[in-house]
Formats: C-alpha cells, sequence, structure tokens
C-alpha cells in the first residue's frame, strides 16, 4: 500500500459539487435535445442550490410545458413572476401554459404583461395574436354550436314525424300543431345538449391546470391498519402532507 501523502489527499477528495449554473446548463442541453424529464431533474437541483433565481423556474416551467405537466408548468411560471415581476419571460412563461390549457383570454393577459416590459418583441406579438385568434374562434364556437345542435335537432324531429306518419298505419301524432311542436321540442333537447357539450369540453380544459391526483393518499394508512389492525396508524418518516409535497417539489426538494 503507498504511503504518499498526495495520493492519500487525492482518495479522500469527492467529486466537487456541481454548481447551480452548471446544473442549469445541463437542463438547457437536455431541452436542446428534446430530453425533457432529465430536463426537469437538473433544474430542480438547481433550485435547490439557488431558490431564489427566477431563470431556473422559467426554463423548468418550459420543460414541464413540453412534457405536458401544465399544473406544474403554472406554478413554476408563478414562481417565476414572484421572484421578478420586472421580467417578461416569466408572464411569457404563464402564458404559454395558459395557452396549451385553452385559456385564451387569460393567456392573452398574460402576453400583454410581458409585452409591457418588452413593448418591440416580435415573438410576444405574434404569440398574442395567435391566442386572439383561438379566444375569437371559441367565442363563435359558443355561439354556433348550440345552434347547430338545434338545427341537428328539427332535421331528427322532421324525420321522426315523417316515420310517424308513412310508416305506421295509426300515426302517434296527426295534428299538424302537435307535429310542429314536437319537432321543436327535439329541437331544444338539441340544443340543449350541445350547450352541454361546449360547457364540458370547456370545463375539462380548466382542469388541465388542476393539481395531480395523490394516487398513493391512504395507501400506508390502509396498509399499516390491515397489517397491525391493533396498533395506532403511524406514517412513515418520509410522508408529507399534500401541500408540504407540493411545496416541496417546488423548491427543488426532489
Amino acid at each position: 500500500m503507498s504511503n504518499d501523502p498526495e495520493s492519500k489527499e487525492a482518495a479522500n477528495e469527492s467529486p466537487a459539487e456541481p454548481t447551480a449554473d452548471e446544473l442549469k446548463e445541463r437542463g438547457n442541453n437536455c431541452v436542446k435535445e428534446k430530453k425533457f424529464e432529465e430536463a426537469v431533474l437538473h433544474y430542480s437541483h438547481a433550485i435547490k442550490l439557488s431558490p431564489k433565481d427566477p431563470i431556473l423556474y422559467s426554463n423548468r416551467s418550459l420543460a414541464f410545458l413540453k412534457i405536458n405537466q401544465l399544473y406544474y408548468a403554472h406554478e413554476d411560471a408563478e414562481k417565476a413572476i414572484e421572484l421578478d415581476e420586472t421580467w417578461a419571460k416569466g408572464y411569457f412563461r404563464k402564458a404559454e401554459v395558459l395557452f396549451n390549457a385553452g385559456q385564451y383570454d387569460s393567456a392573452l393577459l398574460s402576453y400583454a404583461a410581458a409585452l409591457q416590459r418588452v413593448p418591440n418583441d416580435m415573438m410576444i406579438i405574434d404569440a398574442a395574436r395567435k391566442a386572439a385568434q383561438f379566444s375569437n374562434r371559441e367565442t363563435m364556437l359558443d355561439k354556433r354550436v348550440p345552434w347547430v345542435g338545434a338545427g341537428i335537432g328539427i332535421v331528427l324531429g322532421v324525420i321522426i314525424v315523417l316515420l310517424d306518419q308513412l310508416a305506421t298505419k295509426a300515426p302517434t301524432v296527426s295534428h299538424p300543431a302537435l307535429m310542429v311542436f314536437l319537432v321543436m321540442i327535439i329541437s331544444a333537447i338539441g340544443w340543449g345538449i350541445a350547450k352541454g357539450y361546449r360547457y364540458y369540453t370547456k370545463d375539462q380544459k380548466k382542469g388541465l391546470l388542476d393539481p395531480p391526483l395523490e394516487l398513493l393518499e391512504g395507501f400506508w394508512k390502509d396498509k399499516d391498519a390491515e397489517e397491525n389492525p391493533d396498533e395506532p396508524i403511524k406514517a412513515p418518516r418520509n410522508r408529507y402532507t399534500k401541500a408540504q409535497a407540493r411545496q416541496r417539489f417546488k423548491k427543488g426538494k426532489t
């Protein structure tokens, strides 16, 4: 065995811990290579070392957005804004998340906030124009879709009345006023179904920004109760409440 003090010193040295800037660069390289899950890990590690850097949250927001984790992307964008309200990129990141969640009007507000800070940025201007187009389309669909449903209902109502008159020996509806009333009832049902469908699709989009489900919530409690029914239930050492777990994740304590 060598007694060389230099070799002993080298053996006792541990690898240098990467800095926040080095981890950020690794994350940026992963984003360029479309390794977004790996980028999230690097940015999270960097945030643990430098929790007050809005750029890290902005970058991780982008990575989360690329893997369709809209809730976490939105949370990171909000954190970036909180850390630096004068920085346009935080508002832009938030707008991009809202746009992908189908919240076009809210996205427009965030794009406007970004433009207040960098008025001549063409990328933000083009993104805002796109959001305005999608917002106008949604407004048009809100108006048109129910009436399309009503029109389909009228067609179905007429078909039902004609079949009743032509295909049966004793028609169920014989008076013209009743025929019209039946058609109008079916048309109203079609209008209501189409209106409900629009409401459902918009509500589904809003849900994209809801916190993810805690799939293992209650798992340890149920497991302990089955194995030791006579003993008080004790949570595992590393278990946190939902709010604590979410806060630790946002701070990079993964």
